[in-house]
C-alpha cells in the first residue's frame, strides 16, 4: 500500500507538472490525464539493456584504443573492467551503459594521469608489536610465569610449577599426570657471535663502499652464486633488477680481483641478457588472462620455468655439495646457463612476438610453437623438438576441447569467438540446415579463424559436429553414444614415439596423421551412420531415379504418353487444359505404373495461363512438375537445383511437342500430287531428323552418361557436403550439356526456333492437306497451295514475344504476313532451316573446342551429316 501510495504521489506530480493549470477549475480533464498517465505507467514493461552488447562495446573500444596506439588507456580499461567481474549486481548492465552514453571521445579526452586523483588516499601503516615495545617496553619479569586462575585472589596466586611439584611429591607420578608444555626458552639455540661475524665477513659485497669511487672485491664463487640467484628471479646485489620494466643490470660497485674487469664484465652482461629475458618471461606469466587459451599457455610455460628452476639448483648443488673436486669458473658457468637456458630463451622470444597478437588471434602462440617444433626437427635439435612439441601438445589438448565437443555432441559453447565453428540462425528452416544454420568464423581477410596447421582438417571437424546435429533432428542421435569408441591419444608419444632420435618424417606430416587419426575416430561414426540413414532409410537413389523419371524422361514410354496427354488437351480447343488439379490427377494416374502410390501421390503439376494456343514450343514452359521431399532430401537436393530440372524438362517437353505434331501431319500419299509437295516431303525430313537427333542427345547422350558418372560419384561420398556439391556439379553438367546455360544461350535459342519451324511446318501441311480442311470445315471448298491464307493462320505466337525480350527479331519466321502464298511459306520454312542448322552446328563446334565438351562435338557431326546427305 506504501508503495502504491508514493506512485499515487510520483503520478500527480508528473500529471501537474504536464498539463500546468489548477486541478480544482477543470476536475475532470484532470482527472482524465491522471487516469491514463497511471495506465501508461502501469502496463509499461521497461526492457533490460543487453549486456552482451555492453560487453561486445567494451571489447570495440579496447581493440580501438590499441590500434590508435593508446595502450595505456586500453590497459587502464581492461583493468577495470576485470575488477567489475567480481562485482555481482544485477543493474551493472546499465551503468556501464550510461557510462558508454556519457562518454563523449574518450581517445582525445581522456588522461590516464588523472587516474591517479580517483585513487583512494593510502591507509595508515598496520600498528606492529615492535612500535608497541618500543613505546611500553615490558618491565615486570616474571609478566611470562604461569598464572593459576583457580585462586580467589590475584595477590595470592602461586606459580602452577610449584603447585606442581608439591603434588608430585604427596602422590606418585601416573601416565595422566605428565606436564606436556615445554619451556619456550629450551626450544631457542643460543647462536655464536663469532659464528655470526663470519657469516657478516663472508658477505663483503653487501657492505657500503667505504671510499667513493671504489668497488668491493668479490671472489668468482660469490658471483656464481649471485648469477644463479638472479636467474631463479630473486633480487641480488651484483645485478640490479627492476621488475617493472623486466630489465637486469649489472652493479658496477663490485669487481673480481684476480680477473680482468673488461673480461667480467662483458661475460656479467651476457648473463645479465640473459636473466631479463628470463625475468620478463616469468613477469609475464604473472599477469592474469581470461582466455582459457592463453590460461594455458602461462601453465604450460610455469611448468618450463619449474624445470628451468630445477636445473638452476642442480648448477648450485654443483658448487655447494660437490661429489668431487671442481674448478669454480665463471666462463664455465656462462656456457652452462647458456645450454640449460636456449630453449627458455626462445620460449621468451615467442612470447615477446604473440603476446601483442593475443588479443586479436587467440592461438597465434600454437602456431608459433608449430613452426618451432618444425624447424627444431629440420636442425636436428633433440632437446629443443621435444621441449616444443610437447608444449604445443599440451596447449593444444584446451583447443581441442572445443573441437571434441562439437564433434561429439554438435554442442558449442557460449560466446566462443576462438573456435572457427558458429552458429549462424538458430530459426533456419530444416530443408537448409546443413548449408545455413551453421557457417566457419571468417576474419576480414576471408580466412578461417583457426590455427593454420588445423585448417586442412576444418572442414571434417565441422561436417562431422553438422552430421551429429542431423542425426539427431532425424531421431538417430542415440546411436552415437551407444557406437562410440575409446578416443585415440594425440600427445608427444603417440605422434613421434619414444625413440630418442629426431624423427626422420617432417614434423606436419607425422603431426597430420596423428590429427588425421583423432578426428578419424569421430568423423567416420557420424558420417557413417548419416550416410547409412540418408541411403538406405530416407532413399537418396530412389529419389534421385524418381527424378531421373519425371524431369530427365529416363522411362521414354512413360514421359511420352503423360506429354501426349498434355499435347491433346493443348489442340482440343478447351480452355482449362492447363487446369492442375486435372493434371495434376494425369501425372499421378500415368506415373502410377512405374512408380509406387506412394511415390506417385508426391507428384504435383503445376501451369501458368499463357497466350500461346500451341503455335509455338515456347508456351510448354508453363506446364512445370514438382515433387514434395523430405526435408533431409532438400539438403542434398537443394531448392536451387529445381529450376535446373524444370529447364531441362521444359526442352525434353518442347522437343516431344515438336515429335509429336510431325507424326501428325506428315503429308498424305493419297492426296493427289501439288507443285509444293516434295518441298513438303523434304522439310518433313529433315525436321524430323533433326527433333529426333534432338531427342536422342538429350536422353541417351547427355542424361544416360552424366546420371551414370553422378551415381558412381555419390556411392563414394562420405558427407551432405560432398552429396551435395556432387549433385550442384551435376545439374550444372546437365543444364550446360543441353546449352541451357546462360553462355550457350544463343545455340539453344536457334534450337527453340527450329522446333518451332516444326509446328510452323506442321499447320502449313495441315492447311495444305485438302482432306484434314474438308473434313476441318465441311461448307469450304478445297484450297489449292497457291491460294492465300486466312489472317487467322499464324505461323508462331505473336504474343509470346512481348513476353521474351530479345525473340522479337531472332525468329524470322515467327509470323506470315496475311495473303503469302503456302509456297512462299515453305520456302520460308525451307530458308530458316538452311540457316538455322550450320549456325547451330558452328556453334557447337566452337564452344565445343573452348569447353573441351565432346558431346557438342557428336552432336554437330551428327546433324551436319543429315545436311550434307541432302547435298548429293
Amino acid at each position: 500500500m506504501a508503495q502504491n501510495a508514493k506512485l499515487a504521489g510520483l503520478t500527480d506530480e508528473l500529471v501537474q507538472s504536464i498539463v500546468q493549470f489548477d486541478p480544482a477549475t477543470n476536475k475532470e480533464a484532470y482527472k482524465r490525464a491522471r487516469e491514463l498517465a497511471t495506465r501508461g505507467l502501469r502496463g509499461h514493461q521497461y526492457a533490460r539493456t543487453n549486456q552482451f552488447d555492453i560487453r561486445n562495446n567494451f571489447t570495440g573500444l579496447d581493440e580501438k584504443c590499441r590500434v590508435k596506439n593508446r595502450d595505456d588507456l586500453a590497459d587502464a580499461l581492461q583493468l577495470r573492467l576485470q575488477e567489475l567481474e567480481g562485482i555481482t549486481d544485477k543493474f551493472k548492465p546499465e551503468y556501464l551503459s550510461l557510462l558508454l552514453q556519457l562518454s563523449d571521445r574518450p581517445l582525445e579526452n581522456t588522461r590516464v594521469e588523472a587516474l591517479d586523483l580517483l585513487r583512494p588516499p593510502t591507509p595508515p601503516p598496520q600498528l606492529t608489536w615492535n612500535e608497541i615495545l618500543e613505546e611500553d617496553p615490558y618491565s615486570d619479569e616474571d609478566i611470562w610465569k604461569d598464572i593459576d586462575y583457580a585462586e580467589s585472589s590475584g595477590d595470592e596466586q602461586t606459580p602452577s610449577k610449584q603447585k606442581k611439584q608439591q603434588k608430585q611429591d604427596s602422590t606418585p607420578a601416573t601416565s595422566a599426570d605428565e606436564d606436556n608444555t615445554y619451556d619456550p626458552e629450551s626450544c631457542i639455540d643460543v647462536s655464536s657471535d663469532a659464528l655470526v661475524q663470519d657469516v657478516e665477513a663472508a658477505q663483503l659485497w653487501r657492505s657500503p663502499t667505504m671510499e667513493d669511487g671504489s668497488k668491493t672485491e668479490v671472489t668468482e664463487l660469490q658471483t656464481i652464486r649471485e648469477t644463479l640467484f638472479m636467474l631463479a628471479g630473486l633480487e641480488t646485489s651484483l645485478f640490479t633488477m627492476d621488475r617493472e620494466r623486466s630489465t637486469v643490470r649489472v652493479n658496477a660497485r663490485f669487481k673480481v680481483s684476480h680477473a680482468m674487469p673488461a673480461t667480467v664484465d662483458h661475460i656479467l652482461s651476457q648473463l645479465a641478457s640473459i636473466g631479463k629475458d628470463v625475468l620478463r618471461l616469468r613477469q609475464w606469466t604473472r599477469r592474469p588472462s581470461t582466455l582459457p587459451l592463453v590460461q594455458t599457455f602461462e601453465a604450460a610455460t610455469r611448468d618450463r620455468l619449474s624445470d628451468y628452476n630445477a636445473r638452476l639448483s642442480q648448477l648450485q648443488r654443483r658448487y655447494l655439495v660437490p661429489g668431487s673436486p671442481i674448478a669454480v669458473s665463471l666462463l664455465t658457468l656462462h656456457n652452462d646457463v647458456r645450454a640449460e637456458s636456449e630453449q627458455i630463451l626462445r620460449l621468451s622470444q615467442i612470447v615477446s612476438d604473440v603476446e601483442p597478437r593475443l588479443l586479436v588471434n587467440p592461438f597465434s602462440h600454437l602456431e608459433e610453437l608449430f613452426s618451432q617444433t618444425t624447424l627444431a626437427q629440420m636442425t636436428l635439435q633433440k632437446s629443443s623438438f621435444d621441449f616444443f612439441s610437447t608444449m604445443l601438445f599440451d596447449c593444444l589438448r584446451m583447443y581441442l576441447k572445443p573441437i571434441r565437443r562439437w564433434m561429439e555432441n554438435g554442442g558449442l559453447g557460449a560466446n566462443d569467438e576462438t573456435f572457427f565453428v558458429f552458429q549462424n540462425d538458430s530459426g533456419s528452416d530444416v530443408a537448409s540446415m546443413w548449408h545455413d544454420r551453421y557457417v566457419l568464423r571468417r576474419d576480414a581477410q576471408n580466412l578461417l579463424r583457426s590455427p593454420s596447421f588445423l585448417q586442412p582438417a576444418a572442414m571434417k571437424i565441422f561436417n562431422t559436429g553438422k552430421s551429429v546435429i542431423f542425426l539427431k533432428e532425424l531421431g538417430y542421435g542415440h546411436t552415437l553414444s551407444n557406437e562410440a569408441g575409446s578416443e585415440p591419444a594425440l600427445d608427444h608419444e603417440s605422434v613421434f614415439g619414444t625413440s630418442d632420435d629426431v624423427p626422420l618424417s617432417p614434423f606436419p606430416e607425422l603431426f597430420d596423421a596423428g590429427f588425421e587419426r583423432w578426428i578419424r575416430s569421430k568423423y567416420s561414426l557420424a558420417s557413417a551412420s548419416l550416410r547409412t540413414h540418408l541411403f538406405e532409410t530416407q532413399g537418396l537413389m530412389r529419389i534421385l531415379s524418381i527424378f531421373e523419371i519425371l524431369y530427365l524422361s529416363s522411362n521414354g514410354a512413360v514421359f511420352e504418353s503423360f506429354a501426349n496427354t498434355v499435347f491433346e488437351r493443348m489442340d482440343s480447343g478447351h480452355r482449362g487444359w492447363s487446369d492442375r488439379y486435372m493434371l495434376t490427377e494425369l501425372a499421378r494416374s500415368i506415373y502410377s505404373d512405374v512408380l509406387p502410390v506412394s511415390d506417385a501421390e508426391k507428384i504435383v503439376v503445376r501451369s501458368s495461363k499463357t497466350k500461346d494456343h500451341g503455335r509455338s514450343v515456347k508456351g510448354l514452359a508453363a506446364v512445370s512438375v514438382d515433387y514434395s521431399l523430405h526435408w533431409s532430401i532438400l539438403n542434398i537436393i537443394q531448392r536451387s537445383a529445381i529450376p535446373i530440372y524444370q529447364q531441362f524438362y521444359t526442352a525434353l517437353l518442347q522437343s516431344y511437342r515438336a515429335k509429336y505434331l510431325l507424326q501428325r501431319a506428315r503429308p498424305s500419299r493419297a492426296h493427289k500430287p501439288s507443285p509444293d509437295a516434295h518441298l513438303i516431303y523434304k522439310l518433313h525430313h529433315r525436321l524430323t531428323w533433326f527433333v529426333d537427333i534432338l531427342r536422342s542427345y538429350y536422353t541417351e547422350t547427355i542424361v544416360a552418361f552424366t546420371t551414370a558418372d553422378m551415381a558412381s560419384a555419390m556411392q563414394k561420398a562420405e558427407d551432405i557436403d560432398q552429396m551435395a556439391d556432387i549433385h550442384v556439379r551435376y545439374v550444372a553438367k546437365l543444364q550446360e550439356r543441353a546449352l541451357l546455360s546462360e553462355d550457350l544461350r544463343p545455340i539453344h535459342k536457334a534450337v527453340v526456333e527450329m522446333l518451332d519451324l516444326c509446328v510452323l511446318l506442321a499447320k502449313t501441311a495441315t492447311e495444305l492437306d485438302g482432306g484434314k480442311i474438308e473434313r476441318a470445315r465441311p461448307s469450304a471448298p478445297r484450297r489449292k497451295s497457291s491460294a492465300p491464307l486466312l489472317e487467322q493462320v499464324q505461323l508462331s505466337d505473336t504474343d509470346d514475344d512481348a513476353e521474351v525480350d530479345d525473340d522479337a527479331t531472332a525468329n524470322r519466321a515467327a509470323r506470315r504476313p496475311v495473303g503469302r502464298s503456302f509456297t512462299e511459306a515453305l520456302r520460308t520454312v525451307d530458308k530458316e532451316v538452311a540457316r538455322l542448322l550450320p549456325f547451330i552446328t558452328a556453334g557447337l563446334r566452337s564452344v565445343g573446342r573452348v569447353g573441351a565438351e565432346p558431346m557438342w562435338e557428336q552432336l554437330a557431326e551428327r546433324l551436319e551429316w543429315e545436311s550434307k546427305r541432302d547435298e548429293y
